[in-house]
């Protein structure tokens, strides 16, 4: 029983409840309860591994309210991977008490494989065409997300998706290298503006693209809802596409999939060699580009002053904090403007702010407000999801900021 737990048994034991994670859980900085913080679910967690807690619905709720952000794991002075041991939780839950929950069951569906997700995003963007205009009439307050202070908006989803938008290869005028670069489903589907942005800039750059077109989903939303046996076929699936792709490095441009590809893909397939073998070649655009290329020279300044928001799973998880930073210097001439809290998280989380509507846009609001009292001209981050989440958040304040990828501002700036 709990074998999924067992695993993580002497990680939990190690938990100490020295609290060193309650100020930065961007959870417990807006509900100050005890279970909404690491060191209140690690405890219950470990009271259901004992046998001391049944699974029950409200335990189900205290486990699925955290954001995922990984800010208590990067604190944490035993080195306990809380986020690995949540999702561990959530698999439990799932095993022993079903995917009952229609957002698991559409989740399955919808990401099973290429031909499902592409259906899917086609039935959101005419669904995303009905929302928007309805959301405006008196009938909105009986829609999902149309709360009395948070009125959620949605991107609208465009017509045509990255992989309708650019070639397969993408050949640099003088070649230096190849690159795969894996897009994942909001870029792909949502964001094409910054597939097509990455490879203006890996060409620029003197890299060729290679953009594989029948990616499927890295898998993290089905990973977070607890649907680990639904994540195997993914992985398998992408390090089958990328395995032999003769490139010296798979990048992506959102940090999530990189995190997935780099470091669940070898838990999922602990006996596989090529998961090992992807998981070494993965890296993050904006510090391959700072490593690997000549793009700061590239660069010309595009007039606006930034500021900058750190991705949680970028920062805390791949670990790279200064390199976009240096991208918008170059792109702005220099004119970063940092905001307070830059490191906290947004309140995205994938599922969760799905799932907990009203605490991510609590979350949210405030990386809202440290953002507007930069006075910057443009919000820029890296990660596709943060950029969904803080433009709701800056339109729901009143303000008309827009938000870009790192790699938009770059390609608006090179020479």
């Amino acid at each position: 029983m709990h074998d999924e737990l067992k695993k993580y048994s002497d990680m939990i034991y190690k938990c100490i409840r020295c609290g060193a994670c309650r100020s930065v859980c961007p959870t417990f900085g807006e509900e100050l309860s005890e279970t909404s913080v690491a060191r209140g679910r690690m405890a219950l967690i470990e009271a259901v591994m004992d046998g001391r807690l049944p699974l029950t619905d409200t335990f189900e709720k205290i486990v699925f309210g955290c954001a995922m952000c990984g800010a208590c794991k990067a604190n944490c002075p035993s080195g306990v991977d809380v986020p690995a041991v949540i999702e561990a939780a959530r698999a439990e839950l799932v095993r022993e008490k079903g995917s009952e929950s229609m957002m698991r069951y559409l989740a399955k569906r919808s990401l099973k494989d290429k031909k499902a997700t592409d259906r899917a995003f086609a039935m959101m963007a005419l669904g995303r065409a009905v929302y928007g205009p309805l959301a405006a009439t008196p009938l909105g307050k009986y829609l999902p997300y149309q709360y009395k202070d948070f009125k959620r908006s949605f991107p609208s989803i465009p017509s045509k998706p990255l992989a309708r938008r650019i070639p397969e290869l993408s050949i640099a005028g003088k070649s230096r290298g190849r690159v795969a670069f894996y897009a994942g489903c909001v870029i792909n589907y949502v964001y094409p503006e910054i597939g097509e942005a990455a490879v203006k800039v890996l060409s620029a750059s003197g890299y060729d693209v290679l953009y594989i077109k029948d990616e499927v989903c890295c898998g993290k939303p089905l990973l977070s809802l607890g649907e680990l046996d639904a994540v195997r076929p993914l992985a398998e699936r992408n390090i089958e596409l990328l395995e032999g792709a003769g490139v010296e490095a798979v990048l992506t441009a959102c940090p999530t999939c990189a995190l997935t590809l780099r470091d669940d893909y070898p838990k999922i397939l602990p006996d596989s060699g090529k998961a090992a073998r992807l998981s070494g070649m993965v890296e993050d655009v904006n510090r391959f580009l700072i490593e690997k290329t000549d793009i700061i020279r590239l660069t010309g300044n595009i007039g606006r002053t930034a500021t900058y928001h750190d991705p949680c799973h970028l920062n805390f998880g791949m670990g790279v904090k200064a390199e976009p930073r240096e991208l918008v210097r170059a792109a702005t001439g220099g004119r970063l403007v940092e905001m307070d809290e830059a490191e906290r998280c947004c309140g995205f989380g994938g599922s969760f702010s799905f799932l907990n509507y009203t605490l991510s846009g609590k979350v949210s609001a405030r990386k809202s407000r440290n953002i507007l009292a930069t006075k910057a001209d443009v919000l820029v981050t890296a990660c596709p999801g943060c950029i969904m989440h803080i433009e709701d958040a800056l339109k729901q304040s009143g303000s008309k900021m827009g938000a870009l990828h790192t790699l938009q501002l770059l390609a608006e700036s090179i020479k």
